[in-house]
């Protein structure tokens, strides 16, 4: 229905109408059914004038006289770029949700506002606004990531000719020091994992010696492993429970060198859990995909039989802990960015760390003989 109720407030007893047609794109599905998209015509005090006002919309659509960006809102720029997240596959469900949250609870005050009257003005009063409600940094940040790809996306379309956003800049935040364990300590904690979790064994070392993110190594297959090469390939995630055919960025989609103990460790995984060549690598007791939160939960134990809080560290962390561990086998931030899967240096720089040192012709062996005590002149 183009005209329908418009409630203005929780009670649903205030209300007025508002009216949203479907209008052809052009294009087609893959099933041959024609796209649409949604317009937002207005709000108006009767029912009878918002069919008037759907009526000459449609008069001045077919007589091509139309303006589609003359009264949207930054309600209709967001719902229809959200639309297009989601239908498109290009999104993981966390940042989908993350993107409603921000337009269902934080942009309350622009939400009605047409695109014509977002000034700067009143954008730096949303923003005071939201900070007196309590809302941090970072989530100012996603707002404003948040609008700003939506009138992107809208003027890519032609749908606004301008993005109010574009020079909003957003908070900077300094990066938070984690925990890191000493090599020492990364040794102990190793012996303990393949002592008393051996299932969560291959995992544990995937996440710290490869640098593989959470949902990557839960998606790896024993195909993805390059045996000759010591390469693993990485060109799906699991995210939120859901397997996709895709990695986070088009930069996460690479091969990672691995040394040749952590090649071991995978054949003993794969042997002893006998997993076949398509099945995945970790899977939960049904058989089933292994999810985040028994990887965090056997984390938790595994730093608690350790000694340690059980928010010592997070399971993410493991990132950064096998990024300094390059950077002490002489590795320069070139290569560690290629293994973490990241878009370019600067992010590596920014995240992880700011030593830089030479790249060592022998990575792998290094990574071994710091973790494994391999070091011919330690057995000395």
């Amino acid at each position: 229905m183009s005209v329908s109720k418009h409630y203005l407030n929780k009670e649903k007893t205030k209300f007025d109408w508002r009216v949203v047609v479907y209008i052809p794109t052009g294009e087609y599905d893959r099933f041959g059914k024609p796209k649409k998209k949604h317009q937002h015509v207005g709000y108006f005090s009767t029912k009878s004038e918002g069919e008037v006002a759907e009526r000459k919309f449609w008069n001045d659509f077919e007589a091509g006289t139309l303006e589609l960006n003359k009264d949207a809102t930054l309600e209709d720029v967001t719902i229809y770029y959200l639309d297009f997240a989601k239908n498109e596959g290009k999104y993981a469900k966390g940042t989908i949700c993350n993107y409603e949250g921000y337009l269902n609870n934080h942009f309350q005050m622009l939400k009605y506002v047409p695109v014509k009257n977002l000034t700067p003005a009143l954008i730096q009063k949303w923003r005071r606004e939201l900070f007196k409600k309590g809302a941090s940094d970072h989530i100012f940040n996603g707002c404003i990531k948040f609008a700003k790809a939506a009138f992107n996306y809208a003027i890519e379309l032609k749908q606004v000719s301008t993005n109010p956003f574009k020079d909003v800049k957003s908070v900077t935040i300094p990066p938070k020091l984690r925990n890191r364990f000493s090599m020492e300590e990364l040794k102990k904690v190793i012996n303990t994992c393949e002592q008393q979790f051996p299932e969560y064994y291959c995992l544990f070392i995937l996440a710290t010696l490869t640098g593989a993110r959470l949902g990557e190594y839960s998606a790896l297959r024993p195909c993805n492993i390059r045996n000759v090469l010591k390469k693993i390939f990485i060109d799906k995630q699991i995210t939120r429970g859901e397997e996709k055919n895709r990695t986070k960025e088009d930069a996460s989609t690479r091969t990672i060198d691995i040394s040749p103990k952590v090649l071991e460790i995978i054949q003993w995984h794969i042997e002893r859990y006998n997993i076949a060549d398509d099945d995945l690598m970790f899977r939960a007791d049904k058989g089933g995909q292994m999810y985040a939160k028994w990887i965090e939960r056997k984390f938790a134990k595994l730093l608690k039989a350790c000694g340690y809080d059980e928010k010592f560290c997070r399971v993410h962390d493991l990132r950064g802990q096998y990024v300094d561990i390059l950077h002490l086998c002489g590795v320069p931030t070139s290569y560690i960015s290629r293994q973490v899967g990241h878009s370019n240096t600067h992010v590596t720089e920014r995240t992880y760390t700011q030593i830089l040192k030479e790249l060592s012709d022998e990575a792998g062996e290094l990574v071994d003989n710091k973790i494994f005590g391999d070091d011919e002149d330690e057995e000395k």
